[in-house]
C-alpha cells in the first residue's frame, strides 16, 4: 500500500473497539506509534492516547485530510453528527466499525468515498478477535488487503457479502456477551450447590477454552461429533444436553439473534 498521508491510520472516536485496534497494530508491530492520529473529544481518551503515543488532531475533518485510512469508530447514535463535519473533507479510505451503517448511505453523505466496512468484536483486545469485512466497489484493493492484514494479525477475518453484515452480529459480534452469559449461569449455579468461586471460575474458564481450541484444530469435523463424545450413552452429559433440548434451546438463541439483528437494522436507518 503507497502512503500518501502523514498518518497511515486516523481514529475517530477512540472508545474500547478504537483503542483495541490501535493497540493490537502497535503490538504486532503492524504499525509504529507515530503512524496513528486521533481525534475523541473526551479528556481522559486524550490522556490515554497521549501516554500511548499517538498523535492528538484538533477535529475530525483533520484526521480524514491527513489519514490514509480514517477509521470510524464512534455509535450509530454519533455517526450523523460526524459525517455531516466530513462532508467537505479529503477522505482516501474510510473504514467504519459503526454497526448497521451501511456503505451506501456513508458514500452518500461523504461524496462517494471508498468505504471498508467492519464488524469485529472484543477479543481483539488479546489477538484473538474475530472480523468480517466488506468494501464499496471503489475501494482499491491495497487499501482493502491493508484493512484486512490489520484486523487478521489480531485474529481471523473473513470478507463477507454486505447484506450479511447485520446478520453476522449475532455470529460473533454479539456472542462475546452470549458466552460471557452462559458462563455466569454456570458459575452461579455451581456456587450455589456450594462449590468455592475461584475453583469454579478457573475450571469453567479453561474448558470454554480448551472446548473453543478442539473446535478450532478440527475445523472439518462437525460440531455434533463433539457433542457425541461427551455424550457417552446412559451417562450425565447426554441427560443435560437432552433437557437443553426439551427446553428449546435453538428456538430462544434463534429468538435472541432476531432481535440483536433486528436492532443492527433499526439502528442503521
Amino acid at each position: 500500500m503507497r502512503i500518501n498521508r502523514k498518518y497511515t491510520l486516523g481514529l475517530i472516536g477512540c472508545g474500547h473497539m478504537g483503542l483495541a485496534i490501535a493497540r493490537g497494530a502497535v503490538r504486532k508491530e503492524y504499525l509504529e506509534r507515530f503512524q496513528i492520529a486521533v481525534y475523541d473529544p473526551s479528556a481522559e481518551v486524550q490522556d490515554i492516547c497521549r501516554r500511548e503515543g499517538f498523535e492528538l488532531l484538533a477535529n475530525e475533518k483533520e484526521v480524514a485530510d491527513k489519514s490514509h485510512i480514517t477509521l470510524l469508530a464512534v455509535t450509530p447514535q454519533q455517526c450523523e453528527a460526524v459525517t455531516d463535519s466530513l462532508k467537505d473533507a479529503d477522505i482516501n479510505c474510510l473504514l467504519s466499525i459503526v454497526t448497521g451503517v451501511s456503505i451506501s448511505h456513508l458514500q452518500e453523505k461523504l461524496n462517494n468515498a471508498p468505504v471498508i466496512r467492519a464488524m469485529p468484536n472484543t477479543p481483539l483486545q488479546i489477538n484473538e478477535g474475530a472480523t468480517a469485512l466488506c468494501m464499496s466497489a471503489n475501494c482499491k484493493a491495497d487499501d482493502y488487503d491493508f484493512v484486512f492484514q490489520l484486523f487478521n494479525s489480531m485474529g481471523t477475518t473473513r470478507t463477507i457479502p454486505e447484506e450479511m453484515m447485520n446478520n453476522v452480529v449475532a455470529v460473533h459480534g454479539s456472542i462475546p456477551a452470549y458466552v460471557y452469559y452462559f458462563t455466569q449461569c454456570i458459575l452461579n449455579d455451581a456456587v450455589a450447590r456450594g462449590m468455592d468461586e475461584q475453583d469454579a471460575r478457573a475450571l469453567l474458564v479453561q474448558t470454554v477454552i480448551g472446548a473453543g481450541e478442539l473446535l478450532e484444530k478440527n475445523a472439518p469435523t462437525p460440531i455434533d461429533e463433539f457433542i457425541d463424545e461427551v455424550c457417552s450413552k446412559g451417562g450425565t452429559t447426554i441427560e443435560a444436553i437432552n433437557e437443553l433440548k426439551s427446553r428449546n434451546l435453538d428456538q430462544i438463541i434463534h429468538d435472541a439473534n432476531q432481535k440483536c439483528i433486528h436492532r443492527a437494522e433499526e439502528l442503521g436507518r
